[in-house]
């Protein structure tokens, strides 16, 4: 077993560590323990692996100790805590040559005591910092205030008929309070006159917003319309404008909107980055992502329908020029969820996802962490979304200079290897680019024979292939893979990586992957089931909590849902109670719809609505024929009625009679039905008289043959 950054391992006694820091090249890991106070200690990993085998330590293969937030129900002060936290501990860590050196006591004092003099705070803050930086997985996240532990959070307050806060020191006049509507009214100002290219300022802004929503229209002496100003107690000042707009306001989107965008990239992003330059440090530590349409066509589950090239991401790693993750989906280009879907299979394990297009493999393909950086284009990982997801596992972020493909030279390269060895076998491959057909030419898209995951069941047989076999001639070698005899084959540049490098394999848990990178969109709780894309699901825990009764009772309700694109079977919600995943099920009666993605169950729905219209075309047809025939037979009804209808019987006597009558017609029936029983009875004796006749005569035929 190797050890691994932030696995957690616990001894008989329930005292629980977590790996911090692991030299490969050393006897020792550093590790911290997770009650209590204390700084990181050493322990030498022959000692480790001796209580494995004692059965007197054990790997934890849940990690509770992660908390699971959407960023978007932070509060602001939780995040301006924890950027506040994380801003010291990265500036502590900038102090030092390496991160080896945060674990030796002389060094990391010295770091401590800088940080305490630029930022003004206690030395014991900076070591709560740091302690908590190590304990809760080394992301961002492990530094928030643990406000949700607290009976009582943060929340506006409701206004009453006293004004909120100090009252003023220069006028006399009460004010009014911020509610709902006049917030609605702020951002309504700000959208029309601050957030624009004619960069009016704040001031002239709120005294615009006051003008549109806190006037009266009067006519003046000449009949021209004038605004007048509202009683000033009910206006808000400028200091509340100032305020929430302080809590509205998105940097990124002032300086886009009000600079432009170019600026706004130029300028004003937080993360930059240029090529592979220190990717030299070890497998994980830089991975290159991009994204191409496939050049070849598919079909639908129905295969005489055509649907076109699919999206292929590619994620590789730039030390070893291993293919760690992709994914290929009908998803557009530059799209979140196709990238979200390359990463997540880069950081999981592979086996079940290869099991799923028929391909058993055992560790050809074992890279399931998560890298220190990911360098890409400006594409679908450049928006606020993607980087709040990359960020909250502690990667970071490097994007290439605009229409400059050549920084990411090997994710390309990949693109084009992959094409030209899937062309020659693939029917509806794009021959010679998109030039223009010849006369006569056969048009290729018709030729399309594959669905999407027959196509990702090729790709995955060509990255098994390419990673455990494929020799990369190019590959600059360093004196200690010569020495070794490493061969250029991306895993076992991979494997000397690991076993030599002191580059860091950071593992967390798949549960805290999945809630950054999978996609999320909003289902409802209905009395059927968690509605999701036109599918049904539902859970033990939802069973047990009554959702559908009380669905059925009060109606349904929005909710959270986190999902695979690639698979419905089964999507996600927060557990509230836990900080985790609830994870829902496909209900039975839609097992079709298992191990299927988006594109599939669009496609299968699609179809089905295609054959329904038919079936009710045809249904109407056959409707109108029975409506036909419906009237024909209560016209003859009427016409029958009104030919034996005796004027002279009255209305009461017509009504009085109708149970007699009842019985009476219930004798006719049944008299009616002896009547034709007797009828078959006697046609049936007749037939069998026949047929005895019949065998009579043959018998006698027979015999006189045979007499002669």
């Amino acid at each position: 077993m190797e050890l691994l950054e932030n696995m957690l391992l616990q001894f008989k006694d329930g005292r629980t560590i977590r790996v911090v820091y692991n030299n490969r090249l050393s006897s020792i890991v550093r590790v911290i323990d997770m009650e209590g106070n204390r700084w990181a200690y050493e322990m030498e990993k022959d000692s480790i692996f001796s209580l494995f085998e004692l059965n007197e330590i054990s790997k934890l293969t849940e990690d509770y100790f992660y908390r699971h937030v959407v960023e978007e129900d932070l509060s602001n002060a939780e995040k301006t805590r924890r950027d506040r936290a994380w801003e010291i501990v990265t500036y502590v860590y900038a102090q030092l040559e390496n991160e080896e050196q945060m674990f030796m006591t002389k060094y990391r004092d010295q770091a401590m005591k800088r940080a305490v003099a630029v930022y003004q705070i206690n030395y014991r803050t900076v070591k709560s910092y740091l302690i908590a930086y190590w304990k809760y997985g080394k992301i961002r996240n492990a530094l928030l205030p643990s406000f949700h532990m607290c009976g009582a959070r943060g929340q506006e307050k409701k206004g009453g008929e006293r004004k909120r806060g100090r009252p003023s020191s220069i006028s006399s006049q009460q004010g009014v309070n911020v509610d709902e509507k006049i917030k609605k009214y702020f951002r309504t100002g700000l959208n029309r006159y601050y957030y624009n290219d004619k960069q009016n300022t704040l001031k002239v802004s709120y005294e615009l917003t006051i003008r549109d929503f806190f006037t009266e229209k009067e006519q003046d002496h000449n009949g021209n319309t004038i605004s007048i100003l509202k009683d000033t107690s009910k206006i808000p000042s400028y200091h509340q404008f100032l305020y929430w707009f302080r809590k509205f306001n998105d940097p990124k989107k002032e300086v886009s909107m009000r600079n432009g965008s170019r600026v706004y990239h130029q300028k004003y992003r937080g993360i930059i980055g240029n090529s592979t330059q220190d990717a030299g440090s070890g497998p994980a530590t830089l991975w290159q992502t991009d994204s191409t349409p496939l050049d070849v066509h598919c079909v639908s589950i129905n295969r005489n329908i055509l649907v076109g090239k699919p999206l292929f991401h590619l994620v590789i790693d730039v030390y070893s020029r291993l293919i760690v993750g992709f994914s290929l989906s009908f998803e557009s280009l530059n799209s979140y969820s196709g990238a979200m879907m390359a990463l997540l299979n880069s950081m999981t394990p592979k086996k079940e996802f290869c099991k799923r297009y028929g391909i058993e493999i055992k560790d050809e393909w074992d890279v399931d962490c998560v890298p220190q950086r990911i360098f890409t284009d400006r594409g679908e990982l450049n928006g606020k979304q993607i980087e709040g997801a990359i960020e909250g596992l502690g990667i970071s972020v490097q994007n290439s200079p605009p229409y400059f493909p050549q920084a990411k030279g090997i994710v390309e390269t990949m693109f084009n290897q992959i094409h030209s060895r899937i062309k020659p076998h693939i029917d509806g491959a794009v021959i010679n680019g998109n030039r223009v057909r010849e006369r006569g030419e056969k048009d290729f898209r018709l030729k399309a024979n594959l669905t999407i995951d027959e196509v990702t069941a090729i790709l995955i047989k060509c990255i098994v292939f390419y990673n455990n076999h494929h020799v990369i001639e190019g590959y600059p070698l360093t004196e200690e893979m010569i020495a070794e005899g490493v061969e250029k084959i991306p895993r076992k540049i991979w494997e000397f990586g690991l076993k030599h490098q002191k580059g860091q394999l950071r593992v967390l848990p798949e549960e805290v992957i999945r809630m950054h990178l999978l996609p999320t969109q909003a289902g409802s709780i209905t009395a059927k089931g968690v509605k999701f894309k036109q599918l049904l699901y539902a859970s033990e825990y939802s069973l047990k909590n009554n959702w559908f009764q009380r669905a059925r009772i009060n109606g349904s309700s929005k909710i959270k849902i986190w999902y695979d694109p690639r698979n419905l079977t089964h999507i996600y919600t927060a557990n509230e109670e836990n900080n985790g995943f609830h994870k829902f099920t496909l209900l039975d009666h839609l097992t079709k719809f298992k191990n299927k993605g988006i594109e599939e169950v669009d496609q299968i729905i699609k179809h089905e609505r295609s054959i329904d219209s038919k079936g009710k075309e045809r249904e109407l047809k056959e409707k109108v024929k029975l409506f036909d025939d419906i009237e024909k037979i209560v016209t003859t009804g009427k016409q029958k009625t009104e030919e034996q209808k005796d004027n002279s019987i009255s209305k009461t006597q017509k009504l009085k009679g109708i149970k007699e009558n009842q019985r009476k017609e219930r004798q006719h029936q049944r008299d009616l039905l002896t009547k034709e029983n007797d009828n078959l009875l006697k046609q049936e004796e007749i037939a069998r008289e026949n047929i005895v006749d019949e065998l009579d005569l043959f018998r006698s035929l027979q015999g006189v043959d045979e007499n002669e």
